[in-house]
């Protein structure tokens, strides 16, 4: 939960907070750069949070050994450099000497070794660690089989030298140094202070910027860290970020010059209803993002291939007006061998919209079940998709005769309820980690932390488990469509759309973007 699960959309927050974060906002300050987040982070922690509105914070405060360049390459961060073995399993990286912590101490080798070691250590319970798989011995020392952590395919060989050591060859094992996961952290600051990342008097980051304010549903506040060993190029002094529950008072601020940027969708925001001036402001992304609806198969009947079927194809998608029909789960814009993943894919569409197939299909799946009648049901979403959850099980009461009651629920409450399984089916989201279809596919192996449907099938596995251990693209690729195939022939998901976000950007500010994840940028912004 790539990775990263969607930033929700809000609802109306009480007004007293409001009211304290806008007047505390007063018009633009020189390199001051002021957006909304609408919720607070789950978690700080690198090896704990897994949600986008986390990611917002931490892609500031924290520094991995490379970054993820505008286009989407690869770029040096805390790594200066680095090589590459011939058998592609041995990567050395160099560390700049320059590099410190927010609280002066120096950024080390060893801090990598033991912020990946600590995300797979079991006592830890990281949601990431089977991203860390791809090291040797990674997935052993998670599952408990190998006790020795020093056996794990990372070592700090010197102060500034890292050495990494893969179990197969990983051609996107950069993009993966790039993501969340495997962030470094500062050991004695950890180890000093369970509570060390929640609150800015204890985070010590390697970021750009470092986190001087933290007020619980009212503001962050970062300021640039004068630390970092490229400060001169930070323009920013500080970013401002709202926790305000409430587009219409969001909006209102943006047109007031109290934020400098906003993140509209058609579930807070309708872009479309903007009048001309704001519109103008308008700037649009194509992120690698899916939203989709997942199942408890573990809960009958929704164990059933045919009722879960016939609830994904009952949907019409071109009706809901968000982002672009979904028929698959790795969206557009992730890579393939040559072309993007969604190009190569071959052959007709996994399935097809058709109420009076889903209908027998129903009808099959409850016979098989041994039901009369459909089963009392709730779909599950959180704030602000009340619109699309309202429209579904619309759908699905006119197409299949069923009704399927809606409940919205907190952020956090839903996210809970999906990784407990308390739930028949839930609205779920996923942002790619990287550029890879790896960073979908992979969290419906049953060994991962973020399989939040229940479902294990041992030949999804094996496709997984093959692509992992080739060097070949295009055999990789040719594997992984066929677990595709198999994870939405099993329905075990229903694809929706792909995402489709617009943001609202003052015209003076410069060098914010947002990525192919949909993640934010302000590492090199600038107001002017």
């Amino acid at each position: 939960m790539k990775k990263k699960i969607m930033i929700p959309a809000a609802v109306c927050f009480l007004a007293i907070s409001i009211c304290l974060v806008s007047l505390a906002w007063g018009a633009p300050r020189e390199q001051i750069f002021r957006f909304n987040l609408y919720t607070n982070p789950i978690s700080l922690d690198p090896a704990l949070s897994y949600d986008s509105t986390s990611d917002e914070v931490l892609n500031g405060v924290f520094e991995g050994l490379v970054r993820t360049s505008r286009n989407g390459g690869i770029e040096p961060a805390m790594a200066k450099s680095w090589t590459v073995s011939q058998d592609g399993r041995t990567y050395t990286f160099k560390l700049r000497g320059d590099a410190a912590w927010s609280n002066k101490q120096k950024v080390k080798a060893s801090d990598f070794e033991y912020a990946w070691k600590r995300v797979l250590n079991p006592a830890t319970s990281s949601p990431h660690a089977y991203m860390l798989y791809y090291l040797a011995g990674g997935e052993a020392y998670h599952n408990g089989t190998l006790k020795n952590a020093s056996k794990v395919g990372v070592q700090a060989v010197n102060d500034t030298t890292l050495k990494v050591t893969l179990r197969s060859r990983t051609p996107y094992f950069l993009q993966l140094a790039a993501s969340r996961a495997y962030l470094p952290v500062n050991p004695s600051v950890v180890k000093s202070n369970k509570n060390w990342a929640m609150s800015a008097k204890s985070l010590v980051g390697n970021g750009s910027f470092t986190l001087t304010k933290w007020v619980p549903d009212q503001e962050i506040v970062l300021s640039k860290n004068r630390f970092y060993p490229e400060a001169k190029k930070i323009h920013f002094d500080q970013i401002k970020m709202g926790i305000i529950n409430d587009p219409v008072r969001e909006l209102a601020m943006y047109k007031q010059g109290q934020l400098d940027w906003s993140g509209p969708s058609e579930t807070n925001i309708n872009v479309f209803k903007l009048d001309k001036a704001t519109k103008k402001d308008v700037h649009t992304y194509n992120p690698a993002s899916t939203y989709y609806y997942v199942f408890n198969v573990t809960k009958p009947p929704f164990d059933n291939v045919n009722i879960r079927r016939a609830l994904g194809m009952a949907i019409s998608r071109e009706m809901l007006t968000h982002g672009t029909p979904a028929y698959a789960f790795v969206p557009p814009g992730i890579r393939g061998a040559g072309k993007t993943f969604r190009e190569e894919a071959s052959g007709a569409p996994y399935f097809k919209e058709d109420a009076d197939k889903a209908r027998e299909l129903l009808k099959k799946g409850m016979k098989e079940e041994g039901l009369s009648a459909f089963p009392e049901t709730k779909l599950i979403f959180n704030e602000g998709h009340e619109y699309i959850s309202s429209a579904v099980t619309s759908m699905w009461a006119d197409n299949l005769g069923i009704d399927v009651y809606a409940e919205v629920q907190p952020w956090e409450e839903l996210l809970d309820n999906r990784m407990a399984l308390n739930f028949e089916i839930a609205r779920a989201g996923w942002t790619a980690d990287y550029n890879d279809p790896a960073s979908f596919l992979e969290m419906f192996a049953s060994w991962s932390t973020d399989n939040d449907s229940g479902w294990h099938n041992a030949e999804y596995d094996s496709y997984i488990r093959q692509a992992q251990q080739t060097g070949n693209d295009a055999v990789r690729m040719k594997l992984y469509h066929q677990a595709e195939r198999l994870l939405i022939d099993q329905m075990v998901i229903i694809p929706v759309h792909y995402f489709k976000e617009f943001t609202l950007q003052k015209p003076y500010v410069h060098g914010v973007y947002k990525d192919y994840s949909g993640a934010l940028v302000y590492r090199d912004g600038y107001l002017k």
